[in-house]
């Protein structure tokens, strides 16, 4: 069984290559180095909470912060998942 930091890392790998982005592109919109990223998506650093709130408030990565945290959508308030995302 994986771990819930494997698993959270594969949310947020997931949810960059759905948006096409490459892991230096998606590290600066959350203003953290592209390793630190790497480590994340991973499963070999622990998410903190200062990187969950830079994701959420991050208007381009704001949609999935439910999913990433609860894998629940909630598309009526902006709540989705990668499966649901459109350019």
């Amino acid at each position: 069984m994986k771990s819930q930091v494997e698993l959270i890392g594969k949310k947020i790998r997931t949810i960059r290559e759905t948006m096409g982005l490459s892991r230096p592109k998606f590290a600066e919109l959350l203003d953290i180095p592209p390793t630190t990223l790497k480590n994340y998506e991973l499963g070999y650093r622990e998410v903190g909470g200062a990187f969950l709130v830079a994701f959420g408030h991050n208007a381009k990565l704001h949609p999935f912060t439910l999913w990433l945290v609860s894998d629940k959508t909630a598309p009526e308030i902006g709540q989705i998942s990668p499966d649901d995302y459109q350019e």
